[in-house]
């Protein structure tokens, strides 16, 4: 099995150093690269795999000089290996959805993946696959913002600063002052949250995360400063503390609830804890408990539904959704 493993990976990396037509390099020039790569085979071995691999991919071979020059067929792309019809919907799929969630540039980073999976469809003959594309679709729950805009660089300069643990000088536009600021940085990951990205990192020697939306940043630079690693800071930690949420507090709350029989049939499918029980209750209502964050997303989330979820405690969200629709009727009546 080692064996087959090796020879797999040996392939795939010719592949990446064989150039396409008219291009091309020798199986010298070939076993030298792979070399370099810490592949450790004989110049035999490699000859023989390109022979392998003449039978099943558009590799083509010329002598001269002495031995075989190799190049790729101009319509091959490496990126089409693997790829099937449901791997193919799943990548197009990927892509309207993650269109939404991440900046552009980020996005284009794997545009050719994305490519390759819609040629590899508009290449298939048959029939019943020529209007894949009125076939396949991915939307997203409720109203998306459109992604905010990063300055060219940004994102690429954030994402090795984090990945590689260096600092960086950054001229930050303050929301609250609206006016740039240089600072510098200690990054320590970076969060997508809907429309918006957000560098999470220490600024000078304090050891207190905060958070930069990527937009905002002006200007980027490595610093000579050395990088601080904040100990013992762990992401998954942070969120579920309701760093992104508005959390109104660390504990979780107890819902009580009627809901309408539409939201239950919801709910019953995707519940809204893992503990969550639906009880009948009169005609076209259920009863909804639930162990939840007291966050303000599960209270705007409630608050969506309108009239189709009656919320019985905690009592501050009660209170706080009748005053809200107090205020609404108070504006219409004001017209």
């Amino acid at each position: 099995m080692g064996a087959k493993h090796d020879t797999l990976f040996r392939s795939l990396a010719m592949l990446r150093i064989i150039p396409k037509e008219p291009r091309y390099k020798a199986t010298s020039t070939i076993h030298s690269a792979l070399e370099e790569k810490g592949f450790k085979v004989s110049l035999r071995t490699i000859q023989r795999d390109l022979n392998s691999m003449v039978l099943h991919l558009p590799l083509l071979c010329a002598e001269g000089d002495g031995e075989n020059r190799w190049s790729l067929s101009s319509n091959f792309s490496h990126l089409n290996l693997g790829l099937d019809t449901p791997s193919a919907l799943t990548l197009v799929l990927a892509q309207e959805y993650l269109s939404r969630l991440l900046p552009q540039i980020a996005v284009d980073q794997i545009s050719s993946q994305f490519q390759a999976a819609q040629q590899y469809l508009n290449g298939l003959t048959a029939n019943h696959y020529s209007g894949w594309a009125n076939r396949v679709k991915a939307i997203p729950n409720g109203q998306a913002l459109i992604s905010a805009q990063i300055k060219a660089g940004i994102w690429e300069a954030v994402s090795e600063a984090v990945l590689e643990e260096y600092a960086i000088e950054v001229t930050y536009l303050s929301r609250s002052k609206n006016e740039p600021k240089d600072y510098t940085l200690h990054p320590q990951a970076i969060v997508v949250r809907h429309s918006v990205s957000y560098l999470l990192a220490t600024a000078k020697e304090y050891d207190e995360i905060r958070q930069f939306a990527l937009h905002r940043v002006q200007r980027i630079e490595r610093s000579e400063k050395t990088f601080r690693s904040l100990e013992g800071f762990n992401l998954s930690e942070y969120i579920d503390q309701g760093a992104f949420s508005y959390r109104q507090s660390s504990e979780t709350i107890q819902l009580n609830a009627r809901v309408k029989n539409e939201i239950a049939w919801l709910l019953s499918e995707t519940p809204i804890s893992e503990d969550q029980e639906l009880a009948q209750a009169e005609e076209g209502w259920y009863w909804l408990t639930a162990r939840i964050p007291d966050d303000q997303q599960t209270l705007w989330w409630i608050q969506s539904y309108g009239a189709s979820i009656d919320v019985h405690q905690p009592i501050k969200w009660r209170e706080h959704i009748h005053q809200h629709a107090r205020v609404i009727l108070g504006l219409d009546s004001a017209r």
